[in-house]
């Protein structure tokens, strides 16, 4: 089960381009038949057409930049994006189940400030690799690491994840303490 993020950001710029030309063409139009001086003249517009040639280096630059936008928009829509629903080992059944990536970066969390001595963590969990940054009011930091990491590897031995994640912990002093 591997839930990909839908790609709303190219959809959102082609749209939105293609909504500016529209509403371009559109008042140009609706100027013209109301006889004011149109927005974008059609007139000069199809002599500036009748004029350029394939040959012509602003052709040929306008040409390779809107194909270089084509293929990163492309890209962006083909390529897959980060899953945002992590699997879990099958079960006895076979049957398939996942854990998104937020709330397994919450559960982290509240287990790793479960541990003595430490005031916040933030955990950020990638594709492999889970990340906790704990802060502690402590000066002595000694075997807090050790401690959250416990707690954290603990939690993600219940919850069973298809590919085991490897664990970085670290822990800071609280400056503001």
């Amino acid at each position: 089960m591997i839930r990909r993020p839908r790609r709303t950001v190219p959809a959102t710029i082609v749209g939105l381009v293609l909504l500016v030309a529209a509403v371009v063409v559109a008042i140009s139009c609706i100027q013209l038949i109301a006889g004011i001086p149109p927005l974008v003249a059609f007139r000069t517009l199809a002599e500036l057409g009748r004029d350029t040639t394939w040959n012509d280096p602003r052709v040929l630059a306008a040409g390779g930049i809107l194909s270089l936008v084509g293929l990163v928009l492309l890209a962006c829509g083909l390529l897959p994006g980060r899953p945002q629903v992590l699997a879990l080992a099958p079960g006895d059944d076979l049957t398939a189940a996942g854990i998104s990536r937020r709330s397994l970066a919450r559960d982290l969390t509240s287990h790793a400030r479960r541990a003595d001595g430490i005031t916040d963590a933030r955990v950020r969990v990638g594709a492999r690799t889970v990340t906790v940054n704990a802060r502690t009011p402590l000066r002595d930091r000694s075997g807090l690491p050790e401690l959250v990491r416990e707690l954290v590897t603990e939690r993600l031995d219940d919850i069973d994840l298809a590919r085991p994640a490897r664990l970085r912990v670290t822990v800071t002093s609280d400056r503001s303490a």
